[in-house]
C-alpha cells in the first residue's frame, strides 16, 4: 500500500489549517507543487520557418487542493471553522512537506468551495484554488553568516590555579592546552571575503546588514566578486547604526535604522543575486571597515517540492 507522505499546512491571519497524515483532513488530490506556469515570448519572421524565442518567464504558480474531513461527526463546527479560515482579504503562507522535503510559499486565495454532499451528514470535502505570485518554493531555513565574527577560545572544562603560574611548566598536566596566557577568550576574524553556497534551482536575493559595532563607518559597500556587481550606500554610520540592504526581487529596500535610505545609493550599484552554486562576496567601506559587522541572510529557491 502506498503511504501518503504529503502534508500541507496553510497559515493565514493567525489561523492554521492542516491537511495530511494524522490530521483531521485528508488530502485526496493536489496539483501545482511540481511546477508553475511558463511563459515563452516569441517573434515571427514571414520568410523563416518557425518562430524565434525572445525570452522565457516563469509565471505565477496555481495550486489546486481537494481534501476531505476524516469524520462527519463535527460537520457544523468544521464548516464554520473552514469558512472563517478562507478569508480572501489576507495573504497566506503554505508549508508543504512532500516525501520528507519541506518548502514554504506565499499564496493568495483565488477561490474555494465545499464539495457537493449527498446529505448534511456525509463528510465535508474542500476544493481550494491558490495563486502564488512568486512561483518559487523557499527553503524553510534562512541561512546566515557574519563576515567579521569572533572565534571563541574560552572552553569548558576550565582549570584555575590556586596561584599564578610563573611559566607553563608549572601548569598541571591536565590543564595544559586549556589555559591561555593573558586570558584571551576569543579573537575577531577580519575576512573581507566570504563564500555563500546556493543549492536552489535559481538565483536568489540576499539581505546585507551592516552594523557599526565598534565605531564610525563611512559609505559601506559589498561586492559580488564573480560578477563585479556591487551595492554601495552613501552614509556616515555612527556606533550602533544598522544599515539594511535587501536585493530580493519585489522586496528591494535600503534602510538606515529602519528609515528608508534608498535615495543615498551609489547610482552605479546593482541589486545582485546569488547564483546557483558558490558565490564570493567582499565588503569594504571608504573609512573604518574594521568597525563593521556584516551579516548576510538568504533563502534558496526551488522550482517545486
Amino acid at each position: 500500500m502506498t503511504v501518503n507522505t504529503l502534508r500541507i499546512e496553510l497559515a493565514c491571519n493567525g489561523r492554521t489549517l492542516v491537511m495530511g497524515p494524522g490530521e483531521d483532513i485528508d488530502i485526496t488530490k493536489v496539483s501545482g507543487l511540481e511546477s508553475s506556469e511558463l511563459e515563452i515570448s516569441t517573434s515571427d519572421n514571414a520568410l523563416v520557418d518557425g518562430v524565434s524565442v525572445d525570452g522565457k518567464k516563469i509565471g505565477k504558480r496555481p495550486i489546486h487542493i481537494e481534501a476531505k474531513f476524516r469524520s462527519g461527526r463535527n460537520n457544523r463546527e468544521n464548516r464554520a471553522a473552514v469558512i472563517k479560515f478562507f478569508n480572501p482579504k489576507y495573504t497566506g503562507k503554505a508549508l508543504i512537506t512532500n516525501m520528507g522535503i519541506s518548502r514554504n510559499i506565499e499564496y493568495e486565495l483565488e477561490g474555494w468551495t465545499f464539495a457537493a454532499q449527498k446529505n448534511l451528514d456525509t463528510r465535508l470535502g474542500i476544493i481550494v484554488d491558490l495563486m502564488c505570485p512568486d512561483p518559487y518554493m523557499l527553503n524553510i531555513d534562512n541561512f546566515g553568516k557574519n563576515m567579521a565574527h569572533y572565534t571563541p577560545q574560552f572552553h569548558f572544562p576550565w582549570h584555575s590555579l590556586a596561584r599564578r603560574a610563573g611559566n607553563k611548566q608549572e601548569y598541571p598536566e591536565k590543564a595544559r592546552g586549556l589555559m591561555l596566557g593573558g586570558m584571551i577568550t576569543g579573537y575577531r576574524t577580519l575576512r573581507k571575503e566570504v563564500v555563500l553556497s546556493n543549492d536552489g534551482d535559481v538565483s536568489t536575493g540576499v539581505q546585507i546588514q551592516f552594523v557599526a559595532r565598534r565605531g564610525s563607518v563611512k559609505n559601506p559597500k559589498i561586492t559580488n566578486v564573480k560578477t563585479g556587481q556591487y551595492m554601495r550606500v552613501y552614509c556616515d554610520m555612527e556606533i550602533g547604526d544598522i544599515l539594511l540592504v535587501d536585493t530580493n526581487a519585489r522586496h528591494q529596500v535600503i534602510e538606515l535604522n529602519g528609515v528608508n535610505h534608498y535615495q543615498h545609493i551609489d547610482r552605479k550599484s546593482e541589486p545582485f543575486e546569488l547564483e546557483v552554486g558558490d558565490n564570493y562576496l567582499e565588503y569594504d567601506a571608504d573609512e573604518n571597515y574594521t568597525n563593521l559587522d556584516v551579516n548576510l541572510y538568504y533563502r534558496p529557491k526551488y522550482l517545486g517540492v
